[in-house]
Formats: C-alpha cells, sequence, structure tokens
C-alpha cells in the first residue's frame, strides 16, 4: 500500500501541469490539468468510489445551487457545475492557496460562468487558522490538531495560515445564493463547518454530502457520533451511501467511514 501511495505522489508531481480529458469518474468527459484521470480507471481510480460516483451520478441537481466545502482540486467543483447546467450556482471554499488556483484553473479550462471559487476555509466563527499537507499531496491537508499530529510526522510536511469564516456569515453578506446542496469534506472539521452553518440548516434546509474524518478510528467513531446527532437534533435524517443503511444513535459507527448523505426531514428546534 505504501509502495502504492509513493508511486501516486510521484506520478501526480510528474503530470501536475498536464491538460488532458478526464477519461473515468465524476469529471469524466471535462478537462482538467494535473491528477491521474487521464490513466484506465482500473488503474487510478479506488472501488471504494463507486458507491459514492453513482450515488452523485442520480442526484437531480439542475438548476440548484451547491456549495462544494473542501474544494482540493476541484472534481466535484467540476461536476457540480456540469450537472446544475446554466441556471444553477457552483460555490466553492478552499483555503489552500495551492488547491485554489488549481481549481481556478479547471474551472477555466471547462469555460464554466456558473461557478464562484472562494479562497477561504469554514468553520464555526470568523478567524485564521493553522493548516498541515503533505508536499504534493494538499488533499490531505487538515486544520485538526489529531489529523496535523500524523501528517507532521511525514516527509516534507507544510504548514500554512488559512483565513475561515462560518457559513452562516458568508450567506448573511447578501453575496451568496442559498444552498439547496452541501457537499463537506474538510479532514476532521466537520463539527466546526456545521456549527457555523446553524441558521443556514435551519432555514435554509439543504441536503448535505459529508465525509466523516479523523486521525484513528476513535476519533473517527467520535467524530461520527457528534456529526449525526447534531444533524438527527436538526431534524434530518443520515443515509450511509456505501452501505445503503439508515443511520440512527443506535449504529452511528457505520458513519466513520465512506459518505452519509443528509435530507431534512422536519423542522429544526428552536
Amino acid at each position: 500500500m505504501k509502495i502504492k501511495k509513493l508511486a501516486a505522489v510521484t506520478l501526480n508531481k510528474v503530470f501536475r501541469n498536464q491538460t488532458y480529458t478526464v477519461r473515468h469518474g465524476l469529471a469524466k468527459g471535462l478537462k482538467r490539468k494535473g491528477g491521474l484521470a487521464f490513466l484506465p480507471a482500473a488503474i487510478a481510480s479506488a472501488p471504494e468510489r463507486v458507491a459514492e460516483e453513482g450515488f452523485l451520478l442520480k442526484l437531480e441537481l439542475a438548476g440548484q445551487t451547491v456549495y462544494d466545502v473542501g474544494g482540493d482540486q476541484g472534481i466535484y467543483t467540476l461536476f457540480f457545475a456540469s450537472r446544475v447546467g446554466d441556471e444553477g450556482k457552483v460555490v466553492t471554499f478552499e483555503p489552500n492557496p495551492e488547491s485554489h488556483r488549481r481549481i481556478v484553473a479547471n474551472v477555466e479550462l471547462n469555460q464554466f460562468r456558473n461557478v464562484d471559487v472562494r479562497h477561504l476555509g469554514l468553520g464555526a466563527e470568523k478567524g485564521k487558522l493553522t493548516f498541515v499537507f503533505p508536499e504534493g499531496e494538499p488533499a490531505r491537508g487538515s486544520a485538526d490538531a489529531g489529523i496535523q499530529a500524523q501528517l507532521l510526522q511525514e516527509k516534507n510536511p507544510r504548514t500554512i495560515e488559512i483565513e475561515i469564516n462560518s457559513l452562516d456569515s458568508e450567506v448573511a453578506a447578501a453575496t451568496l445564493p442559498p444552498p439547496d446542496l452541501v457537499k463537506i469534506d474538510v479532514e476532521g472539521l466537520e463539527m466546526d463547518v456545521l456549527r457555523g452553518m446553524t441558521e443556514t440548516l435551519r432555514v435554509r434546509r439543504p441536503r448535505l454530502f459529508i465525509e466523516v474524518h479523523g486521525a484513528d478510528t476513535q476519533s473517527k467513531d467520535d467524530n461520527a457520533r457528534r456529526v449525526v446527532s447534531f444533524l438527527l437534533d436538526a431534524g434530518y435524517s443520515v443515509f450511509h451511501v456505501e452501505s445503503q443503511e439508515q443511520i440512527t444513535r443506535a449504529n452511528v459507527e457505520t458513519a466513520r467511514q465512506g459518505h452519509i448523505y443528509c435530507e431534512p426531514q422536519a423542522a429544526a428546534a428552536d
């Protein structure tokens, strides 16, 4: 596994400036700079992505507003932009300057005019955070202390300071349309992002697509329990994409791996 990972990192560095048409995955048929999606799916794709991608491809998104929170290199952004169409809107939040530049470049390559890429992270409130990521792997970057401790043990970690704000504050600034769907992939800061969008969840009731992270199994369990409890209390149903199970407080450990999809079922409690 370590050899395969090292090979992928090396190839990513070699081909980081190559522009090509994506051969598989959510951005299939779109243009992209960097990454390994020009390789056959059997080589470049992880099997666990099949359920995630199949689920997202079935979502009706035409004309909707989607927030991509934690944009990395913009694969989800490109996918959402292609699906919402000219009448829809995609707003992407990415605090890492390297990843932000790559998203902007990939959006421009595809001439999308329905995407707003914001060089900003989301959290519980406005401020600054320390962000650590491995050299050549910005997708694994995190502001979570537990994950950072692991990353700092790896070769050539980079540490930067990032700007964050709450989603509620961003929406209240009247420059953003309210979201219909919010995708969250923030490497351990899921609860901070959710706490910073309490008003948006209460008033706008967007659907959510979330990947729960943690430094180890116990951290993931604890994080999944907090996330699921928060969403159930907010009147949301929680569905585990990979197992196709409905998540409750009784089987919350299922949510520590893969992705959860959440839909509003009732008004949030005051």
